[in-house]
């Protein structure tokens, strides 16, 4: 019996290791995909915050803060194409101003800095949620890094 039990607990830790690195690598598509977008909108510059009004798939975004608020579900790969087969995670993106100064400004539950002001840095956060049933949904993976206009 003992044995069936440590087999039941190596079992488990094997899938909890498989899905942070699942999460670990979905997180980096993300950070991947906004990699060589520019900071400010290409067409209409510091005019809006988030997805401009046209850019409706992932595939349109063309600057950092077009992913503020998006959830990809099924989870994308670096190019934004969607990956079905790990379809029970999800990639929850936000985009936040923070001074360049001060790294740790919009850290908390309530924002310091409004979303359309300009600080020439911007946090982004994205969080790898799992849903393991119907009943069951959590977050395995969360990673930050910072972005600076250039």
């Amino acid at each position: 019996m003992s044995m069936m039990q440590l087999f039941y607990a190596a079992t488990r830790q094997n899938i909890v290791g498989s899905n942070v690195t699942t999460a670990m690598l979905l997180a980096n598509n993300v950070q991947e995909a906004m990699a060589n977008l520019t900071f400010n909108d290409p067409v209409t510059g510091r005019a809006t915050f988030g997805a401009e009004s046209g850019e409706t798939t992932a595939t349109q975004f063309d600057d950092i803060d077009d992913f503020d608020g998006v959830t990809f579900s099924p989870p994308v790969d670096s190019l934004l194409n969607e990956l079905p087969d790990v379809s029970r995670f999800a990639q929850v993106v936000s985009v936040v101003p923070v001074y360049t100064n001060k790294l740790n400004s919009n850290n908390g539950a309530t924002l310091e800095i409004p979303e359309s002001t300009y600080t020439g840095a911007a946090r982004v956060t994205v969080r790898i949620v799992h849903v393991a049933d119907e009943a069951t949904t959590g977050e395995i993976f969360r990673t930050s890094w910072i972005r600076v206009d250039r």
